[in-house]
């Protein structure tokens, strides 16, 4: 019984010892033993922070689009309404603005009426459109269009091979250096590696 009193007594006296004072007077630690960490000034954002546009209440993110300058195409960073998907992806691709001076001197072979939509499976997005893409194109322009389509998509997290069809029917596209990838066959960002402007 003694030596549960005098364990008690023990353990009473040293939670004491631990205990904040009750003076209330506060001690400031001076700057010079305050750890770098927690007084330099923080000069990057925290990871996975999503920015957004002054004055909206979208947040965004940047993809990779790819315009038409001349006779091959050029890499834009475009900020697009978050998530991204990849119909997201392939709409910028027809919103061209004229006006931003980011895209002067870029034109782009996908026409606004171009309607599709996109499906992803194992890595291979499947662009499926309503009427065909090529119909109105000269074959220059189709190379183009297709490349614009298939670079912008492939640059996308989770796709690296591209198909296309009709209204659900496959259908070849012509690869970046002309020859034909016939229907229900992948194209990749390397079949079009060749007409991209690089700095």
């Amino acid at each position: 019984m003694i030596r549960r009193i005098s364990a008690s007594l023990a353990f009473l006296i040293a939670l004491s010892s631990c205990a904040i004072p009750s003076d209330g007077d506060f001690q400031p630690i001076p700057d010079s033993e305050v750890p770098y960490e927690l007084s330099a000034a923080r000069t990057t954002l925290p990871p996975n922070v999503t920015t957004t546009i002054p004055g909206s209440d979208t947040s965004t993110e940047p993809i990779d689009a790819y315009f038409i300058s001349n006779s091959r195409v050029l890499k834009i960073v475009r900020l697009v309404a978050a998530p991204a998907g990849p119909d997201q992806a392939l709409a910028t691709l027809s919103a061209l603005d004229t006006q931003d001076p980011a895209l002067a001197g870029l034109r782009t072979a996908i026409s606004k009426s171009f309607s599709a939509t996109v499906t992803v499976e194992r890595g291979v997005a499947n662009v499926d459109s309503t009427r065909g893409l090529l119909d109105t194109l000269s074959p220059l322009d189709q190379r183009l269009a297709v490349a614009q389509i298939v670079l912008t998509l492939t640059s996308r997290p989770g796709i690296g091979q591209v198909l296309f069809s009709v209204d659900g029917v496959p259908t070849g596209v012509p690869r970046g250096r002309g020859d034909l990838a016939g229907p229900l066959t992948p194209v990749t960002f390397d079949d079009y590696a060749s007409l991209v402007i690089t700095n």
